[in-house]
């Protein structure tokens, strides 16, 4: 009893010290983690800083704490105290000009139980008035497309997902998601969706694979997160195009050119074996975010622990009005400009890559080599980043 009565006081505590930290408001809207350690246990959560109007600071935190249910696993880290832990971590940030935050919190280990799950909560606040922002925000016809939004997953993400897949139901699309500027991500519960890792799994939705379903009204959701210059391809998104592949980065992909393969291996997990293509390894690892995206390594031992990303390929996505499956060849040489060489790919080229017959233009950004590829249509068939 005196246990419980110390636990108690201690989250008390615990909670007091966490509101304490948060800063007063500043010049410009920022994201600070919080975070709490007790035992083996850990709690990290986002909370919204700068924002020019004290009270609406207060009511977004307070959105993000209530429906990440924050104080919910604060109080379950507790009771873990004498025995298995929880892990609580989150994935988001802000998004647009004006304003909009959104992220995605993953509990996982003794969620619930002392048997190991995870779980998803999420929150998509309009900084603008704190007005929390509904999946149906961002579609034309409202809560009507979303039974549309439901064909979609079923006809044209569903066949893609493995078939050792423990749950795999992906229609009708969760209530739970995250927004940023590639698009949207739909957090499942275990139950609906599991990974291989055995975690609750999560489905990413580029700008353009969402087509005439988005809200195009200039003050709507996708407008303001930067859908139009995603979809758009011009002389500004040649500009970021160039600007990003220069980091070694393409958006969305939390990984970068450069980073250990193990590191990544660890955090997300291999969806399947590494493949072999011509000079390196193709590493395929779970989450939303790789679907269709591949990591690029060399192939000099049959292990990994030493090898690092050099290259990041998207068979999937939008990159600044590169759209693969949409974007003509003509549309990218008119913004990027003539390549730096172009090569044929015929079949046997083809397969020993892993992709289609067509050609490749390469495009120097940096200390790095932007390869769009291009199927016998004359359409984008990926887009590669490497060393």
């Amino acid at each position: 009893m005196k246990l419980r009565k110390w636990m108690d006081r201690a989250l008390c505590g615990m909670m007091v010290l966490l509101w304490g930290m948060l800063p007063a408001f500043a010049a410009a809207a920022r994201i600070e983690e919080r975070s709490l350690e007790l035992g083996e246990s850990r709690i990290a959560y986002p909370c919204v800083a700068g924002l020019e109007d004290a009270e609406l600071e207060k009511k977004v935190n307070e959105q993000i704490q209530a429906d990440g249910e924050i104080v919910r696993y604060l109080t379950r880290m507790s009771e873990l105290i004498s025995g298995g832990s929880l892990r609580v971590s989150w994935t988001g940030g802000l998004y647009g000009e004006d304003g909009i935050f959104s992220c995605g919190i993953l509990a996982e280990g003794a969620v619930e139980t002392a048997r190991e799950t995870s779980r998803w909560t999420c929150c998509n606040l309009d900084l603008a008035d704190g007005r929390v922002i509904e999946l149906a925000d961002l579609f034309r016809d409202g809560p009507e497309s979303l039974g549309r939004l439901g064909e979609l997953l079923e006809r044209e993400i569903a066949p893609e997902m493995s078939p050792m897949l423990l749950n795999c139901q992906l229609a009708p699309a969760p209530e739970t998601f995250r927004l940023d500027e590639t698009g949207v991500t739909l957090l499942y519960p275990w139950d609906r969706l599991c990974t291989l890792g055995d975690r609750a799994g999560d489905v990413h939705l580029a700008w353009c694979e969402l087509g005439d379903l988005l809200n195009g009204a200039p003050d709507g959701i996708p407008a303001r997160l930067g859908a139009a210059r995603a979809l758009t391809l011009d002389e500004a998104g040649a500009g970021l195009i160039r600007e990003t592949a220069a980091l070694g980065r393409l958006p969305g992909i939390p990984a970068s050119i450069g980073q250990a393969m193990k590191e990544l291996t660890d955090q997300y997990h291999l969806l399947t074996d590494p493949d072999v293509y011509e000079g390196g390894r193709m590493f395929a690892l779970e989450g939303g975010c790789f679907r269709k995206v591949y990591l690029l390594t060399d192939d000099l031992t049959e292990d990994w622990d030493q090898s690092r990303v050099q290259g990041i390929r998207m068979d999937r996505g939008n990159v600044y009005g590169l759209c693969v499956g949409t974007t003509e060849r003509e549309a990218w040489l008119a913004a990027l400009g003539e390549p730096d060489d172009t090569v044929s790919i015929d079949a046997e080229k083809a397969e020993l890559n892993r992709t289609v017959p067509g050609s490749c233009d390469y495009y120097t950004c940096g200390a790095y080599q932007l390869r769009l590829t291009a199927d016998e249509r004359q359409v984008l068939s990926g887009i590669i980043l490497t060393e």
